[in-house]
C-alpha cells in the first residue's frame, strides 16, 4: 500500500494497494490524491526519499502538478 497523507490535517488524502511497491504504485497515490483533493498550488510534498518517490517519472509527475 502506498499513501499520501496531509500533514497538517493527519488525513489519508490518496492511496493506492499492489503487490509491489514499485513507483508506478506511488504515482497512483498521488494521482488518487490530486484528483480527490485538488490541492493549491504551491503545496509541498514530502517523502521518505525512497526510490520510489526520486524516480524519474515520480519527480515528472510532481511537477506535472
Amino acid at each position: 500500500m502506498a499513501t499520501v497523507k496531509d500533514i497538517y490535517t493527519k488525513e489519508i488524502v490518496g492511496w493506492a494497494t499492489g503487490a509491489t511497491m514499485k513507483t508506478e504504485l506511488c504515482k497512483k497515490a498521488l494521482n488518487n490524491a490530486v484528483m480527490r483533493h485538488r490541492p493549491a498550488e504551491g503545496i509541498i510534498h514530502h517523502s521518505d526519499r525512497g526510490v520510489q518517490y526520486c524516480s524519474h517519472d515520480y519527480q515528472k509527475l510532481l511537477k506535472k502538478y
